[in-house]
């Protein structure tokens, strides 16, 4: 996340999509990495604002002392191993590697430290249609990590994407959304599985 876009319309987006997610039950010990590219900038009171917009306690998101510069060591200090929120500037590489994203490895290391770990991520789609762009990413995910099983809940520009190692992580939060939306779920709610 980059400071610039604290507090846009999609923070409070995320926010909902959590709530909702926690009163069915379908996170638990849920914790935020911001994945904060620019964290020089921030202030403690950015980390507050991020976690009132996200419904979360501010002792929810995770701090680091390494930036994303030096990826292994930034990654190294996520001692928490359970339900897990990050956001990336645009997602998940399928590409070059920046600050501004997560890597398919990062993705399965991270599924891999915690025994049946969600592992939310954000994901930008800036130049194609997001169905293309999360195709892509699930693409890429799988030829890297394997077996996973994995959802996303879609809008026009941004999806959420919800991956884990077991299937029914993933189908718990895909039931939820597909109930709560009913008939609009159709295009916005869809699954992936990847056994390899």
């Amino acid at each position: 996340m980059n400071l610039q876009f604290l507090g846009d319309a999609l923070d409070h987006w995320k926010g909902a999509l959590f709530a909702s997610l926690r009163e069915a039950k379908a996170i638990r010990n849920f914790a935020v990495d911001p994945m904060a590219s620019d964290i020089e900038r921030w202030h403690q009171e950015d980390f507050n604002l991020l976690a009132r917009l996200l419904q979360i306690a501010p002792s929810q998101v995770i701090g680091h002392q390494e930036s994303l510069k030096h990826r292994p060591a930034y990654f190294g200090e996520i001692a928490h191993a359970r339900d897990l929120f990050l956001d990336p500037d645009t997602g998940v590489a399928t590409g070059r590697i920046t600050e501004a994203h997560i890597s398919p490895i990062e993705i399965g290391q991270l599924l891999d430290g915690a025994n049946d770990r969600l592992l939310i991520i954000y994901q930008h789609a800036r130049s194609m249609a997001v169905a293309r762009r999360v195709n892509q990413v699930m693409n890429t995910v799988k030829d890297v990590i394997g077996a996973f099983s994995a959802c996303s809940y879609e809008s026009g520009t941004v999806a959420m994407l919800f991956l884990s190692r077991v299937r029914v992580r993933t189908s718990q939060v895909a039931e939820h959304f597909e109930a709560l939306l009913g008939r609009h779920a159709a295009g916005r709610i869809r699954r992936f599985e990847s056994r390899r």
